[in-house]
């Protein structure tokens, strides 16, 4: 009676050879070959060759080879990325933008590379943590007869006007969004904005490193922002945003 291996999915190691051996693996962990796993992590084959003789991955023998646990992939996919150190703004920036259907072409091709391996193992809890250094959030206070003017002067994001309605949110009078260091001053004096003042009317995202563009951010960073909130239905809509794009990302990989 011939053996047939065991696997909860059959990745590229299905084939005779493998199946003429007799090899039976026991188990009902999902299994990836060196590439498959290289491939999630962003890494090359001889990386996953040292992660596993590290420990860092585990695998099972297989012929003259081995296939590793998908579930060690995604911990250390997770570990590679979330080990305490966020994102710089430029990949955060290009996560967030990927995630979101676009191009972030102010990254290298082995930063994109990277990325795409994260992003496969990524949650909207992990990617919102890895991403929050993108910029510096500061809140004014403003007269209600200025927003339209801040509005018009930052790219807005969160649930900013009609961005809410993406959120299934009602949209509030405050508005958020994002503006370089260097046009700050100028929003500031415009619009007469105060810090330190209450009630909150403005919420501006400061950074030097702000992807070129107009109007409101992608998705994605929208998503991220309310994840960020104090409120807690703007941060659950963020994170249900966020898992939705990470979901799709994911689906639209596995097809290309």
């Amino acid at each position: 009676m011939s053996c047939r291996p065991m696997y909860t999915e059959l990745f590229p190691i299905w084939n005779s050879s493998v199946y003429n051996r007799g090899m039976a693996i026991r188990t009902n962990r999902t299994l990836l070959t060196r590439r498959e796993a290289a491939r999630r992590l962003g890494v090359s084959e001889r990386r996953v060759s040292a992660l596993r003789a590290a420990g860092r991955l585990e695998s099972f023998p297989v012929g003259g080879g081995s296939l590793v646990t998908e579930d060690s992939v995604r911990r250390q996919a997770q570990w590679q990325g979330a080990d305490g150190r966020p994102y710089s703004p430029d990949m955060a920036f290009g996560a967030l933008y990927m995630l979101s259907g676009l191009d972030a072409p102010w990254l290298g091709r082995q930063q994109r590379y990277r990325l795409k391996g994260y992003l496969r193992q990524m949650d909207a809890e992990n990617l919102t943590r890895l991403t929050r250094r993108r910029a510096m959030m500061v809140e004014y206070w403003c007269r209600d007869s200025n927003l339209a003017k801040v509005e018009a002067l930052i790219r807005p994001s969160a649930a900013t006007g009609a961005l809410a309605a993406s959120f299934q949110l009602t949209a509030t009078n405050v508005v958020e969004g994002y503006v370089t260091a260097d046009a700050l001053d100028d929003v500031i004096r415009q619009c007469r904005l105060k810090q330190g003042t209450t009630p909150v009317r403005v919420r501006l995202h400061v950074t030097d490193g702000l992807p070129a563009g107009e109007g409101p951010m992608p998705l994605g960073v929208c998503a991220a922002d309310l994840a960020e909130s104090n409120d807690p239905r703007e941060r659950r809509a963020g994170l249900e945003t966020l898992q939705r794009l990470i979901d799709e990302y994911h689906r639209k990989e596995h097809q290309a």
